[in-house]
């Protein structure tokens, strides 16, 4: 099972650029980029293994570095809805704080980071509700909002691109 987990991550690592940044120092986005001045994105967040939600939040980060450096402003959401919703609260389950402890309290460092960077994020108050969260132990930065999917159609409606985090 460890293996598989090893596995899996290694796979969703090395398309994030995570990998290796010798190989992408050279590289760069500028044809997807061109004529862009502010690239509007809504991330999706539905990661139901905190392992692999922080792994991703961290990609997250780095895209927003790496839109800086193609000369572009970024203007990133991102909404928390499902399982996703355990991992970010300041009063977890007991079994998830036993098992997963030093990758919520990593997860937590990743959501200031992103709000240092500008990244608006609200959660799904019917997944918090779905799943036992309690709203105000949400961590900080994060606001709950009545519905997810309204967030992510409103977002995507306002010109926000979906970038789905399955």
């Amino acid at each position: 099972m460890r293996n598989r987990i090893v596995i899996l991550l290694v796979a969703l690592l090395l398309p994030l650029g995570l990998g290796s940044t010798a190989t992408a120092e050279g590289l760069d986005n500028r044809e997807a980029t061109q004529g862009i001045e502010t690239m509007r994105a809504v991330y999706d967040m539905r990661k139901s293994d905190p392992n692999v939600m922080l792994a991703y939040l961290r990609g997250i980060a780095t895209n927003h570095e790496n839109l800086i450096k193609e000369g572009v402003e970024p203007d990133l959401r991102m909404v928390f809805i499902a399982e996703a919703v355990k991992f970010i609260t300041t009063d977890p389950e007991p079994e998830i704080a036993i098992d997963h402890g030093d990758t919520l309290e990593e997860i937590a460092k990743a959501v200031d980071r992103l709000d240092e960077l500008g990244v608006k994020m609200e959660v799904c108050a019917a997944a918090t509700r779905a799943y036992g969260v309690d709203n105000d132990k949400v961590l900080e930065p994060i606001q709950p909002v009545r519905s997810g999917f309204i967030a992510v159609m409103g977002y995507q409606n306002q010109g926000y691109a979906l970038v789905p985090v399955y």
